[in-house]
């Protein structure tokens, strides 16, 4: 019997955490454009969408873990990275 915790589906939360940094730095290096930050703001909406959408087909809890940390820590990146 696996544990919800285990070690392999927590995986998934620090991959998708690790796409979050990612493309983060991706945006943050690539233009000093004002308008950057919505760019950032709609890869960060589709990145929840596609969390949501994937924790209805597989492993529910880790991708709807995945879409609450990414929709936190996202958000308020984008304000803290690009002001």
């Amino acid at each position: 019997m696996e544990k919800s915790g285990s070690p392999e589906k927590i995986i998934i939360v620090a991959i998708n955490l690790a796409v979050l940094v990612a493309y983060t730095i991706y945006f943050k290096t690539s233009s000093k454009d004002s308008l950057i930050i919505i760019s950032q703001a709609i890869a960060i909406g589709l990145h929840v969408i596609a969390c949501l959408l994937l924790a209805i087909v597989v492993y529910r809890k880790e991708f709807l873990l995945s879409a609450l940390v990414i929709l936190l820590i996202g958000f308020s990146s984008c304000w803290i990275v690009f002001s």
